[in-house]
């Protein structure tokens, strides 16, 4: 199952080494998706599935405390969206670098504009229908969650 892309630069970023040393710790890395945008389709793609939209949003990385030079990051970030940016997502990368109490920085990246294709692949019974047939998430287009807190509660009647 694939992630987002903002999701996928993160882990690459987090993984990254320079000189023998990371960027930051894993868990000094976050993400988020701002403004998003959905743009609508009914393309056949691969003989039994259907482009079923297109989604744009602007992604947003942060890393926080982090002692890496905001320009290495940058170029890290900005050759990983030249090696694995779509034709619909922006090749800029805006980025900002505050200083903390400890001398290091809070470095936040963002790209204006990435694009995901939602596509689905006909099934008999997908939850999904269009033009009389059925359709459900193919393996490339479902985002599965890397945490999530449920809540809620059990009620005895």
């Amino acid at each position: 199952m694939s992630q987002s892309k903002i999701a996928t630069l993160k882990q690459h970023l987090a993984s990254v080494e320079y000189q023998g040393h990371k960027l930051a710790l894993d868990t000094q890395f976050d993400s988020w998706i701002e403004g998003g945008r959905i743009e609508p389709s009914s393309k056949t793609i691969n003989g039994n599935g259907v482009l079923a939209a297109r989604f744009y949003y602007s992604g947003v990385i942060s890393i926080n405390p982090c002692f890496a030079p905001a320009a290495l990051i940058c170029a890290f970030a900005s050759f990983w969206l030249h090696n694995n940016g779509g034709r619909y997502d922006s090749t800029d990368i805006e980025f900002s670098a505050d200083v903390n109490d400890d001398n290091s920085n809070e470095v936040e990246l963002t790209i204006n504009q990435l694009c995901e294709d939602i596509a689905l692949i006909h099934t008999p019974n997908g939850p999904f229908e269009l033009n009389g047939n059925r359709y459900d998430f193919g393996e490339q287009s479902l985002w599965i969650a890397e945490a999530f807190t449920l809540e809620g509660h059990v009620s005895r009647a």
